[in-house]
């Protein structure tokens, strides 16, 4: 097993989905977003992977980090909530997002 194991040069991990839970930050604000919360998080989720595919194709590149803020503007209006506090909280619950368990 160890010879097997020794050509081994780098390992990848998809971690949003997969090792990290993007719904935990809105799961955190259900006491602001209510009923909301899922709906605000499905959008969110979905605008941060359209953004980044087409700000790729288009080579108009904007940090992970930047999408993630449009992407939250965009779920926000989406589902009707115009809060900047909030805003905030959210992006700084999805800087330190839970791990699935």
């Amino acid at each position: 097993m160890a010879n097997r194991l020794s050509d081994i040069k780098a390992c990848v991990f998809d971690a949003y989905g997969t090792l990290f839970d993007f719904n935990s930050a809105a799961d955190r604000c259900r006491d602001v977003l209510g009923d909301k919360a899922d709906e605000l998080s499905a959008v969110w989720r979905t605008k941060q992977l359209q953004y980044t595919w087409l700000r790729g194709l288009m080579g108009r590149h904007k940090s992970f980090w930047d999408v993630t803020g449009d992407a939250l503007d965009f779920a926000m209006d989406t589902v009707g909530v115009s809060d900047g506090a909030l805003r905030e909280r959210l992006m700084g619950l999805y800087y330190n997002i839970d791990a699935f368990p």
